[in-house]
């Protein structure tokens, strides 16, 4: 088991230094909807789980959400470091994540990915296909 730490984001600075991650792996995409701006309003609102993972003192894997509606989460971004990848790390903060929007009211968590097997060990289902990207969903 890692011996990394699972953290919500707390701070501006915070947010600055998880996109930078999350950006430097999978790319803005969308920006009004993954733009620092569109994060950090939802930083602001408290509203969404965004948290991240540190082990040898920096920040290497980060799972945001934006809220649907008052029942269900879009994950916008997974992400981790390449050195840091198969060592569980991730898994336990998409276990975190979900925590906190259990805690948050949320009923439901959904996102789009290409990647199936990982998804699939967190307990996500496959609900359809669109643009070649597989969208799953978990019940809380």
């Amino acid at each position: 088991m890692s011996d990394a730490v699972m953290k919500q984001i707390q701070t501006e600075n915070e947010l600055k230094d998880v996109l930078e991650l999350c950006y430097s792996i999978l790319g803005e995409g969308n920006p009004e909807l993954y733009g620092y701006e569109a994060w950090h309003a939802r930083f602001l609102d408290g509203q969404q789980p965004l948290v991240y993972a540190v082990k040898d003192e920096k920040i290497v894997s980060a799972v945001l959400g934006r809220s649907e509606n008052k029942d269900s989460l879009v994950i916008g971004f997974v992400a981790c470091h390449q050195d840091y990848r198969r060592q569980g790390i991730t898994k336990r903060l998409m276990d975190y994540f979900e925590v906190l929007a259990r805690e948050k009211g949320y009923k439901y968590i959904t996102l789009g990915s290409k990647e199936d097997a990982f998804y699939e060990k967190c307990g996500y289902k496959v609900i359809f296909q669109v643009h070649g990207q597989n969208i799953y969903q978990k019940i809380l």
